[in-house]
């Protein structure tokens, strides 16, 4: 995707978060089918907590700014709007599930509950998958051509402001990670300085080592 023109809202980092979503999703579900459950057991509850957490704080910040600005200038996106905040109560669900499947793996790291760790991670996948799909085929352009690309540049600064401080280093390196992959053209400007710095010095050797175990 080519630069947004300046008269557009800047929409590359929303495009980007999502990506590394679906790279994460792909990931945790790759290890629980691939991992032994004793592995699992030692390796996947903070690697989970993160992703809840983060993936709660994504949907909150969609729900309460990025969502009511949309519709504040695209009324007609209220019923689509609708239509994905009921998903994101949805996926509380399938989050729950793997939680209680987390946990059962912990008591007893054998077979069967890994299986049914995997497909309570399946669920959330496929649930999750085609809701992205909706978001970035008509919520992301609708954004790109409507908000004034001002007040998309401040939500975008709150929404990483607001990340939990205990995600910050691994939710910033795992955008890190995945805006590295992308044609430099494409990429969205780059973080703040002390940010950037962060990544150089500890970010992306502490994110290396933490998503390490999920790469089989």
């Amino acid at each position: 995707m080519a630069a947004q023109h300046s008269s557009q809202a800047d929409t590359r980092i929303y495009q980007v978060v999502h990506k590394t979503f679906r790279l994460a999703t792909t990931r945790l579900v790759d290890a629980s089918e691939k991992l032994e459950p004793s592995q699992l057991q030692s390796v996947f509850r903070p690697r989970w907590t993160f992703y809840s957490e983060v993936l709660h704080h994504h949907h909150h910040t969609e729900d309460d700014k990025i969502f009511p600005a949309l519709v504040a200038v695209r009324p007609d996106m209220g019923e689509l709007v609708g239509k994905l905040e009921d998903d994101h109560q949805q996926l509380v669900q399938s989050i729950e599930a793997v939680d209680s499947a987390v946990a059962a793996i912990e008591r007893t790291p054998d077979a069967a509950h890994q299986r049914a760790l995997y497909e309570s991670l399946i669920a959330v996948r496929d649930a999750f998958f085609p809701h992205l799909d909706i978001e970035d085929e008509k919520i992301v352009p609708a954004i790109a051509d409507s908000v004034l690309p001002k007040q998309w540049d401040q939500m975008d600064k709150e929404a990483l402001k607001s990340i939990p401080r205990q995600h910050l280093s691994i939710a910033v390196a795992s955008l890190d990670e995945m805006i590295r992959s992308i044609p430099r053209a494409q990429q969205p400007p780059p973080p703040p300085v002390p940010i950037r710095l962060m990544l150089a010095l500890s970010w992306r050797k502490k994110y290396s080592a933490w998503v390490e175990p999920l790469l089989v």
